[in-house]
């Protein structure tokens, strides 16, 4: 018999790195834990506000530090972060405020954190290699892609991008990221609107070490396509079709929702067994109320954006709905913001509470239009209506109406007539179901933490 073969080395430390926001580091928080149950070693660098959560899930902590070690709950509510007049501003120029305040100006502090991971790590384990896991928007990544140096000794590590985000990726068969299509004013528009942040991030790479710019526009992809490969968090049915997808790039389906045969514990609410036992009953029985979910998320959390006027719209259906509210953080109330601090009948409502636990129970689901929000509802296969608008969230809304999955009210605070004249139909017809849960189907095909966990291997050379 000839000689076994040389064994493979062994597997590389893995380094997630992820823009601060709740939004964005939830997903990552579920690969970094689906990576550390499948053998690897975890490290994460991040917020301190989210430290119990990263280690809670089998990483090993590194803080940000300074200006990049930012709280998106205190960014949104502390005035002194953002510029006054901030909150009456359009969508578009509070979304490149955010992008200045988070992405840009924090990145030369992120480049340095970075770096000094990297050491750390290279200093416990001189002979293994770092593999970076990079969301899309954590910025402070691309000096080293860009030419910029690492300290001495330290290899340059590859790194794979994932996209927790519809993909802000230019195409020769889409408008420009937040334009909407049809697309009718010549590209050069866009590039010249956003000329002060394209200059703000060459400027910031530069100062950083790097040997060059991006050579296009901010939202175009360069952040996505500087890596290794893309790993898009989503399924194909909720995407726009296109014909130059970048080389490496594949879907890989959710990270929201829990795996088949999973029981969750129940919330201690009074009035859950009560929303069980309803789910309990057959669809045709004339008991079975229809449950309608509505929340907005950790960032617009004035409930009289969305939650109230929705509370609003069915106060007279005690008979047939009920609306179980979610208001997003710890220890928060409603009855302060009701007229004359009644809740109507039909209503529940929980300060905070699990997604894929009430997704169960929901025959609607009404929210502003993040991504991880819609993708708890196409791993439900729940039927959606959204108002949603900044960030991502319009591109988002678009999608969903695009896709047939739900309702788009194309606006972020909307009226009770509108919102009742959304979920009506959501409510009746049996299309938006059939719909969403094809792309449920599709979802049940991916498994991205093995996916990942899978390529990782195949990237490194490892076992």
């Amino acid at each position: 018999m000839g000689d076994d073969p040389a064994p493979k080395p062994q597997r590389p430390v893995i380094l997630v790195v992820c823009h601060t926001l709740s939004g964005h580091l939830q997903p990552l928080i579920r690969v970094a834990n689906g990576l550390s149950s499948r053998g690897w070693d975890v490290a994460f660098l991040g917020p301190t506000a989210h430290r119990k959560r990263i280690e809670s899930a089998g990483a090993e902590f590194f803080a940000l530090q300074g200006v990049a070690d930012l709280n998106d709950q205190e960014y949104y509510a502390n005035p002194s972060y953002l510029p006054p007049g901030y909150k009456a501003l359009p969508w578009t120029k509070r979304g490149k405020i955010d992008l200045q305040l988070q992405c840009l100006e924090t990145l030369p502090t992120q480049w340095e954190n970075f770096k000094s991971t990297l050491a750390a790590l290279h200093e416990r384990w001189p002979s293994r290699r770092v593999l970076v896991v990079a969301e899309a928007f954590f910025l402070g990544i691309m000096p080293m892609k860009f030419g910029a140096p690492l300290p001495a000794g330290v290899p340059v590590p590859k790194s794979v991008c994932v996209s927790i985000t519809v993909p802000a990726i230019k195409s020769i068969d889409l408008p420009p990221f937040a334009y909407a299509a049809p697309f009718d004013h010549p590209l050069e528009k866009w590039t010249k609107s956003a000329a002060d942040l394209t200059a703000l991030l060459d400027k910031q790479l530069l100062a950083s070490g790097a040997s060059r710019g991006t050579g296009e526009p901010i939202l175009a992809g360069a952040n996505y396509r500087c890596h290794d490969a893309i790993y898009q968090v989503g399924v194909p049915g909720f995407e726009y079709p296109r014909s130059d997808w970048p080389e490496g790039f594949k879907f890989v389906g959710l990270v929201q929702g829990t795996p088949k045969g999973t029981v969750l514990p129940d919330p201690h609410f009074d009035w859950w067994k009560e929303l069980k036992a309803n789910s309990a009953l057959a669809a045709e029985d004339p008991k079975r109320k229809k449950v309608l979910v509505v929340a907005q998320g950790t960032v617009e959390v004035n409930p009289h954006d969305l939650i109230i006027p929705t509370i609003r719209a069915f106060a007279d259906r005690e008979a047939d709905v009920v609306v179980v509210a979610i208001l997003g953080w710890k220890d928060a109330t409603l009855t302060e913001f009701m007229a004359g601090g009644v809740v109507p009948g039909n209503a529940r409502v929980a300060d905070y509470l699990n997604y894929d636990a009430v997704l169960e129970h929901a025959d609607a689901w009404v929210h502003n239009a993040g991504f991880g929000a819609v993708n708890h509802g196409i791993a439900h296969a729940v039927p959606m209506v959204v108002a949603g608008e900044g960030m991502d969230k319009t591109e988002n809304a678009r999608r969903v109406a695009w896709s047939g999955i739900g309702v788009d009210l194309a606006t972020a605070k909307p009226s009770v007539e509108q919102v009742r004249d959304a979920v009506d139909p959501v409510l009746r017809d049996g299309q938006f179901r059939r719909r969403i849960e094809v792309l449920r189907k599709q979802s049940e095909e991916l498994n991205p933490f093995d996916i990942l966990s899978e390529d990782l291997i195949r990237i490194a050379g490892t076992v």
